[in-house]
């Protein structure tokens, strides 16, 4: 197994993230003195740092990602974006690559990310976050960048179809079309068909989770899966959906609405291809890396799915980032620990 952040977590088969993180914390001793209370306001002023409060401030004047804020979809999708463009500016640089692509992948649209020329590359597939509502290509282009840089690898990202417009499964579709069109084509890239990663924040990390299920049914191997603070569970009824539910930038309303818009249907909400958690076999998955925030309504989600892996047996690791909040990727010069995110998932991948 692969070992979370915190060594000394209970060996029992509770899923209860608050009893567990407490135990952990009593054990981790660099971080004791301010990390044993979760969840209140003196906490997030006692650790973030001032590069995270300014964001947290923006947020809350701007409402970037508040529908109640915005006329229609399109407004939302452009004030969302020029957020994103607006927090690359100012908290990430740009991370040059040797080749940068548009191609379709089965009717997809995908961008390859090269760091050299040589032949039979490890290939990152990569989902973005957005609620399966925002952002696209533009929006994780120097997430992209970086991770074809760190791990001199190909990085294929996919853009696929987002709600309202297409509801569930089309988003789950597109990203098995994709990951099909890599495994045979890639190889014309500079890729290795047999060396693929799937990796994704947010809703991409919920269709990473679910691409790695997908994919062992179809006799597809894949290297690893790197799940970015995923959303995993379609209840939404996790304790930290509440008590990271506001202030935080995303918020509990926000990712309620997101959910209405990708599963209008209810009954689809918890089927595996929506909520990983609910698939009833969890063995022989490929070896996987959840990464978390301390501050996101989604931190339980990550955990759970964590224990659950750990549970049949999986190779998995999990590491929480204290101070950080929901989207900490997207601006990694942020603190240090997220940049520091990057270099974990390096090293991880180096084990694979």
């Amino acid at each position: 197994m692969f070992p979370s952040i915190c060594p000394h977590l209970p060996n029992n088969n509770s899923l209860d993230h608050a009893a567990l993180i407490k135990d952990e914390r009593k054990n981790y001793s660099n971080c004791c003195i301010v990390l044993l209370v979760r969840h209140e306001t003196l906490l997030s002023i006692l650790i973030m740092n001032w590069r995270t409060k300014v964001v947290l401030l923006f947020g809350k004047l701007n409402k970037p990602i508040d529908y109640d804020a915005v006329s229609n979809i399109t407004e939302l999708r452009a004030k969302a974006d020029k957020a994103v463009r607006l927090g690359m500016k100012i908290f990430d640089r740009k991370v040059a690559v040797d080749s940068v692509q548009n191609l379709s992948a089965n009717g997809v649209p995908v961008r390859i990310y090269k760091n050299s020329t040589n032949s039979s590359q490890r290939v990152i597939i990569y989902f973005h976050g957005g609620g399966f509502v925002l952002y696209g290509l533009n929006s994780h282009d120097s997430v992209c960048r970086r991770l074809c840089k760190m791990n001199d690898c190909v990085v294929v990202a996919v853009d696929y179809r987002l709600a309202p417009e297409f509801t569930f499964p089309v988003a789950h579709n597109d990203a098995f079309k994709a990951i099909e069109w890599v495994k045979k084509n890639i190889e014309h890239h500079g890729g290795n068909p047999n060396d693929l990663v799937v990796a994704g924040d947010s809703a991409g990390g919920n269709l990473s989770a679910c691409m790695a299920h997908r994919c062992k049914r179809e006799g597809i191997e894949l290297k690893a899966q790197v799940l970015v603070y995923p959303w995993i569970d379609g209840k939404l009824s996790n304790p930290s959906i509440t008590t990271n539910g506001s202030g935080y930038m995303l918020e509990k309303k926000t990712v309620f609405w997101f959910r209405q818009q990708y599963t209008p249907r209810e009954e689809d909400r918890c089927h595996p291809h929506v909520s990983p958690c609910y698939e009833t076999d969890f063995t022989g998955l490929a070896p996987a890396f959840i990464l978390t925030a301390q501050f996101d309504p989604l931190l339980d989600d990550g955990f759970k799915y964590y224990k659950q892996l750990e549970q049949a047996g999986n190779k998995v690791r999990y590491t929480e980032y204290p101070g950080l909040i929901h989207s900490f990727f997207n601006i990694p010069r942020i603190d240090p620990l997220a940049m520091k995110a990057y270099s974990d998932i390096e090293a991880f991948l180096k084990t694979v």
